[in-house]
């Protein structure tokens, strides 16, 4: 398996690079075009009967999201490759993390059942990877409270103003502020 490719940048395409390694130039398929000629990428290589193809990125942190992307069933490289190339990994953690199927939708090829089938699957997994073990963004590790509302029926939105003026995740148990959310959505 290829785990990474440095090498100069001799061609480019509207999804892909030629990055040449040592006299051989490897299509690597990429989210978005690096701006540099020398390149290092992170990849993932992808064998079929019909061809082998690898998937760069220039930061770990990104080859960890599309590797769970791709482990969703439905969702096959193109498809998370399209997800990466309309949101920063911050970004498209913080939409898995909050449910947002409008945002997912977003991508060529990700549909609203695809989008709902992404959430339900990585809503966990999306706050425990990143780089060097970091969270992917502040926003998808935010609240277990959140996640537990939205569990209950309430839609992201919702969730987050029932949240406003409850104590904050390190104050009180992941159990109080869904209690105190729903008081105060009992009293509204």
């Amino acid at each position: 398996m290829i785990g990474s490719v440095r090498g100069r940048v001799i061609a480019r395409g509207t999804d892909h690079v030629v990055v040449e390694v040592g006299g051989l130039g490897y299509k690597v398929f990429v989210p978005r075009q690096p701006e540099a000629e020398d390149v290092l990428l992170h990849t993932h290589h992808v064998v079929r009967e019909d061809g082998q193809l690898l998937f760069g990125f220039a930061s770990r942190e990104e080859l960890a999201l599309f590797e769970m992307l791709v482990s969703v069933s439905g969702v096959g490289p193109r498809a998370a490759l399209a997800l990466l190339s309309v949101s920063t990994p911050p970004q498209l953690a913080a939409a898995i993390a909050s449910g947002d199927v409008a945002a997912l939708a977003r991508a060529p090829g990700v549909g609203k059942k695809t989008a709902e089938r992404l959430i339900v699957d990585l809503r966990a997994k999306v706050a425990r990877v990143g780089g060097e073990g970091a969270p992917l963004a502040a926003e998808a590790t935010e609240d277990e409270a959140a996640a537990a509302l939205q569990a209950l029926g309430y839609t992201p939105a919702e969730a987050a103003a029932g949240l406003r003026g409850v104590p904050a995740a390190g104050k009180a148990s992941t159990e109080e502020r869904v209690r105190a959310a729903l008081r105060r959505a009992a009293r509204a």
